[in-house]
């Protein structure tokens, strides 16, 4: 399939079948996103780390946290966390993605490199990470498996470190299923809308 076509017609799944995924799939799923770009390329930092849970009392354990967290927080956040909670505890696998924050370990190695782009690290690595959530997404769903980014997750941060015993930075909660709703793509603005051309 095309790749502009490919990206066009991804769509959000939250909801899914309970059909198990097989270990080979979700191994090309990650080896996508570990195809991501590297920052910055000649140090071949890559920031990336994935935890990956198949196991459905693990999966449970970190969507009833986040069902804790939502009846603890305020109208809103508390329908967005409690939203999450479903859309994880349906999910057959989830992958929690971290930054490992492996340029800000190396700044005594490189230590005139790292003075001058300190200002940067963090959207650099930032930037990375979500080249390589992309990637598996599109992956996923060029292999017929439904995903779905969220970012409410990282309200309770704390307590999912420390049940997956980590202590890197928590980025995002991919879950990933086989469909059992069509899903939404918002309407996109117009390119005269959203870009603007230098020529």
């Amino acid at each position: 399939m095309d790749v502009l076509e490919l990206i066009k017609q991804r769509k959000t799944i939250r909801r899914y079948k309970e059909k198990p995924i097989s270990s080979e799939i979700i191994d090309k799923i990650v080896e996508a996103g570990t195809w991501g770009p590297s920052v910055p390329s000649f140090l071949q930092i890559q920031p990336w780390r994935f935890i990956v849970i198949s196991n459905k009392n693990s999966i449970a354990r970190i969507a009833n946290l986040i069902l804790k967290e939502s009846k603890k927080s305020t109208t809103g956040v508390n329908i967005m966390l409690h939203s999450a909670s479903n859309i994880i505890k349906g999910a057959p696998i989830i992958i929690l993605v971290y930054n490992s924050r492996d340029l800000e370990e190396i700044k005594h190695k490189f230590k005139v490199i790292y003075s001058k782009f300190s200002k940067i690290i963090k959207t650099a690595q930032l930037s990375a990470i979500s080249a390589a959530i992309q990637n598996m997404i599109l992956a996923a769903e060029a292999l017929g498996v439904g995903s779905c980014w969220l970012d409410t997750p990282l309200f309770c941060q704390k307590e999912i470190n420390e049940l997956l015993d980590t202590t890197d930075e928590l980025i995002a909660v991919l879950t990933f299923g086989y469909r059992i709703e069509e899903g939404k793509r918002s309407i996109r603005k117009p390119l005269s809308e959203t870009v603007r051309h230098i020529r």
